[in-house]
């Protein structure tokens, strides 16, 4: 594990001497650590509540609230239970000791202060904070794994593996020449192949993208994107799934309007987006996309007449909850990921996306990125 750089850690040095307190912040500032001073109990409460404070050297005896019945208070506050804190005192008996550790130091310093101990004690209590902190990273990182490969075996298991298998019996129906090409039947089957081969690949590519974004294996490849070129592309890739439903697709995009951001992920968005609307748009129903330059943002919208969203389900939407998905208009199938890998490609964009809708009505998903 690599050693922490000690300019990334704050430290409190509280003691109502000031001579103490320049001596203590002289040694700790030479060592690289950003260093706040507090005279009294009061004092350190106001910086511990409105900065980070990775480690807390504490006098014992002080005017007013001394440092054992600060440190009590400060290991009360569940934001700050687990920073540790370092006692300064001359109090050198065991029960002074004693009651110090029992009010939640974890170490102690006498005075006056030895500049070598001082800055073994603070290292080493910082080295294993900094170890703390990375345990509970990796365990989170780990997590994450498991979620994302349970959450891969489950996709695979239900939402590829039955468009697999449909399709092979499609296929194994026109092999066995149960249907004269070029009926209305065999052409029935061979549009069913195709639209359930449609939706496999884009389910598919979801996944795999998705899966490579919560392992971190996915970077940000900005580059200058010409947007109405992006929506004409994706437009004419979803058209003929609108076109099965007769849903008018329209595109309103100036031809000059162009941002900077990754072109891969930016048809992502947009195309899970505009599959979405139309998943969930009625026969006869009309999905538009526009794009915007508004001040410094560049403003996107996906517009459509479709059923709309419940106040509740809008909060769920760009949640993992597992499997919890909702079918379309016309029966289709979706894993739930689409729009989670949307939030997360806006957000690498520092973007923002909210959403207006009303049932029976339709939805508007409101894309809103930095120029």
């Amino acid at each position: 594990m690599k050693s922490p750089d000690k300019s990334q850690f704050s430290l409190l040095i509280v003691d109502d001497n000031k001579e103490n307190l320049k001596v203590v912040s002289n040694f700790l500032k030479n060592e690289g650590y950003q260093i706040a001073l507090a005279l009294n109990a009061d004092d350190a409460q106001n910086i511990l509540n409105e900065n980070k404070i990775d480690l807390i050297l504490l006098d014992v005896m002080m005017p007013g609230t001394d440092g054992f019945t600060l440190c009590k208070k400060l290991k009360s506050n569940p934001s700050l239970s687990e920073t540790p804190v370092i006692f300064l005192t001359a109090k050198t008996e065991t029960s002074d000791l004693v009651e110090g550790f029992e009010a939640g130091g974890v170490d102690y310093i006498t005075k006056p202060f030895k500049k070598e101990e001082l800055i073994v004690r603070v290292n080493n209590h910082i080295n294993l904070a900094y170890a703390k902190q990375q345990i509970i990273e990796q365990a989170e990182q780990i997590e994450r794994i498991n979620r994302t490969k349970d959450r891969l075996y489950s996709v695979i298991a239900h939402d590829i593996k039955s468009p697999f298998s449909n399709i092979s019996m499609l296929i194994s129906t026109l092999a066995d020449g149960y249907l004269e090409p070029g009926s209305e039947d065999y052409n029935e089957i061979l549009q069913s192949i195709n639209s359930s081969s449609n939706e496999t690949y884009a389910l598919l590519e979801n996944l795999l993208q998705w899966t490579r974004s919560q392992t971190g294996n996915l970077e940000v490849a900005t580059e200058e994107i010409r947007l109405s070129e992006l929506f004409g592309n994706i437009i004419r890739i979803t058209d003929p799934i609108a076109l099965k439903k007769n849903i008018t697709l329209e595109m309103d995009v100036p031809a000059d309007l162009v941002m900077e951001a990754d072109n891969n992920m930016m048809r992502s968005v947009i195309q899970n987006l505009i599959s979405n609307s139309i998943k969930f748009t009625r026969e006869g129903g009309k999905v538009q996309a526009e794009a915007r330059k508004k001040g410094g943002n560049i403003i996107i919208k996906i517009i459509d007449t479709g059923v709309g969203i419940s106040e509740k389900n809008k909060k769920k939407l760009f949640v993992d909850e597992g499997q919890l998905t909702t079918r379309g208009t016309n029966d289709e199938k979706g894993s739930g990921l689409g729009l989670l890998l949307v939030k997360d490609f806006v957000q690498r964009h520092d973007g923002r996306i909210d959403i207006e809708s009303k049932e029976g009505v339709g939805t508007t998903f409101i894309l809103t990125f930095p120029s």
